[in-house]
């Protein structure tokens, strides 16, 4: 399975803690993922953090083990952080047994989305996850131990169950939102259309809405599964709960018992998912560079290369949405996807070539099918080129050369830097 060198790599790691006994922070990070942080307390794991949806993890647990706290709480009693309940622990006065719960289920959580996007980028660079370890006085070190369980083994478990039902490309921290409810309707029950409207706002997670509906997350996912793959629904980045949202557990940062490891700003890119036209920065880094296409992990690929490059990415992933975002976007080439729900490339290719403006910005289609019959009916909708799959950086870079020349320092710069990696499409 895919997931095999990244479960091997992360085991091992966390064994050598074992064995090592070791006290301190363990930081594990992607080329395109901030650092995740696991905290280990005499070689057992603590802790586990990321700057990614932290007051909404904890929230989740609170709600699962302790709701009577987030009801009592509101608006009186202290933020329930984990440096609170801790020395609540300390003190007997909070179940060490509760604790632990709360703090296993962010740590399992954690773990599972290191193995997931892990394996999302081992599938596009094949490379393994890279660790830093940090070492820490364990007199001075605030974590507390938990109640024994075996985390890492249950969350490779999860993990086995999350790939068998082949939802790889399915992240669990996105939230679903239906964005065709005329179709959704026409092709479900209206007990069922009824359901899916008061759950699938786009507002909360595929692990919140679990939550929610007290399911497994597999099973619940399976069941939107066919909607999302028709577009009817659609899987979107959500933010973090803020403060003033009514609870405790949303209104107060689950702080980290300890500061991380500083990251060199370097080593993190922003584009660890699928980006849209909203997550466009404010000052553009250089011309714009559309990709539509409906697939996660090509879209990531792709932004990775071309950010890299110095230029700004955008990703549409509705072929349907493509039009009415280009006149914003002026984007000064755009790659298209061959293989799309609803419209395919050919299709759409056509109808960006009618609309005037459009007429001469370069076109590049993006599929696995490139015989003589596909160029030519390529040609005939006036795209510019072909784009061979999968996606490879020298394969993306000669087609930024050949297409956008002339567009400022900082972009031929960039060009030349990587230009001898250029081979032919």
């Amino acid at each position: 399975m895919t997931s095999m060198p990244i479960i091997v790599d992360l085991d091992k790691k966390i064994q050598q803690c074992k064995e090592r006994q070791f006290t301190g922070i363990l930081s594990i990070e992607t080329e395109t993922k901030a650092p995740w942080h696991l905290y280990f307390l005499v070689g057992q794991i603590v802790w586990a953090t990321i700057q990614t949806h932290s007051k909404r993890r904890w929230h989740r647990q609170l709600l699962k083990y302790c709701p009577e706290l987030t009801k009592q709480s509101q608006n009186s009693t202290p933020a329930l952080t984990y440096n609170t309940l801790a020395k609540l622990v300390m003190r007997k006065k909070f179940s060490r047994e509760r604790f632990s719960e709360l703090v296993i289920g962010c740590i399992s959580e954690v773990l599972f989305d290191i193995v997931h996007q892990g394996t999302l980028n081992f599938q596009i660079s094949r490379k393994l996850l890279t660790h830093r370890a940090s070492p820490r006085d364990a007199a001075k070190f605030p974590c507390i131990s938990l109640q024994y369980v075996q985390v890492w083994e249950d969350v490779r478990k999860d993990w086995r169950n999350w790939e068998q039902a082949n939802l790889i490309n399915i992240l669990p921290n996105q939230a679903p939102v239906i964005v065709q409810p005329t179709r959704l309707k026409e092709q479900t029950s209206l007990a069922m259309f009824r359901a899916l409207t008061g759950l699938v706002t786009g507002q909360q997670t595929l692990r919140d809405l679990a939550l929610r509906v007290k399911q497994p997350i597999v099973p619940l996912t399976l069941s939107i599964l066919p909607f999302i793959q028709k577009d009817f629904i659609r899987m979107v980045d959500v933010g973090d709960l803020t403060v003033g949202v009514g609870t405790v557990g949303a209104s107060s940062v689950p702080c980290e018992p300890l500061s991380t490891p500083a990251t060199p700003s370097s080593t993190v890119i922003s584009n660890a998912l699928p980006l849209t036209a909203k997550s466009l920065t404010a000052v553009p880094r250089g011309p714009t560079v559309l990709y539509i296409d409906d697939s996660p992990t090509d879209s990531q690929a792709m932004g990775k290369i071309i950010q890299s490059a110095g230029y700004d990415y955008v990703n549409i992933a509705d072929p349907l949405q493509a039009l009415p975002q280009l006149l914003e976007l002026k984007p000064q080439l755009i790659f298209l996807d061959l293989v799309m729900p609803v419209a395919n490339g050919y299709e759409l290719c056509a109808q960006i070539r009618r609309i005037s403006a459009f007429r001469e910005i370069p076109i590049v289609i993006v599929t696995n099918n490139d015989g003589i019959a596909d160029r030519v009916r390529a040609k005939v909708v006036g795209a510019s080129g072909f784009l061979g799959k999968p996606i490879k950086q020298q394969r993306v870079l000669k087609v930024l050369k050949k297409y956008i020349q002339g567009s400022g320092k900082n972009m031929a710069g960039s060009l030349h830097q990587h230009s001898r990696l250029s081979t032919s499409v």
